[in-house]
C-alpha cells in the first residue's frame, strides 16, 4: 500500500471580501491579495486631490482605469533638494500608470471623476503626509520641514 505524500506547505486559492472606506476626496475599495500585497480602487471626485505623501516601505503601482488625472511626483531626494531633484507633473489618461517606489513623494489630482487601481506592498505601512487639503498632515505630525535624514 502506497502512502500519499503531502507537501509541507500546500498552496491554495481563497475567497475574500472587499471593504469600502470614505475619504475626503472620494472613497476607496480595499481588498486583500497575496502575501504582502494589497489592492485598492480609488474613486476620486473631479477637482479633488490626495495628500502629497510618501511611504517608508511601500512600493505601489497606480493604474488609471477611468478618467484623467494630474500627478505630481518626485524621487526620494525631492523633499530635501528640490533644485537637483525637482518634482515633475504629468497628465495620465485611462490605461496609463504611475509607479512609485518607497520614499518617493507623489500626489494625484482628479481632472475628471476617476477610478484608479492601486496595487501595493506592505499594506500596514502608513503614509507620511507632507501636505493635505483636509488637515490630515497635521494629524500625522507630517510637515515638509520634518523630513528625517535616512
Amino acid at each position: 500500500m502506497s502512502k500519499l505524500k503531502i507537501p509541507k506547505h500546500v498552496k491554495t486559492a481563497w475567497i475574500a471580501t472587499s471593504a469600502e472606506k470614505e475619504t475626503p476626496w472620494g472613497r476607496e475599495v480595499l481588498w486583500p491579495a497575496i502575501h504582502r500585497v494589497h489592492g485598492k480602487i480609488l474613486h476620486i471626485r473631479a477637482g479633488n486631490r490626495t495628500s502629497l505623501k510618501y511611504y517608508s516601505l511601500k512600493n505601489e503601482v497606480l493604474y488609471v482605469l477611468k478618467g484623467t488625472v494630474k500627478v505630481a511626483y518626485g524621487d526620494e531626494l525631492s523633499l530635501r533638494d528640490s533644485v537637483a531633484h525637482p518634482f515633475r507633473e504629468s497628465i495620465l489618461e485611462e490605461g496609463e500608470l504611475l509607479g512609485v517606489q518607497a520614499g518617493s513623494p507623489y500626489r494625484i489630482e482628479a481632472i475628471t471623476d476617476c477610478q484608479i487601481i492601486e496595487i501595493g506592498e506592505s499594506h500596514t505601512d502608513r503614509p507620511i503626509r507632507i501636505e493635505d487639503d483636509y488637515g490630515r498632515a497635521e494629524q500625522d505630525g507630517g510637515s515638509a520641514h520634518d523630513i528625517e535624514e535616512v
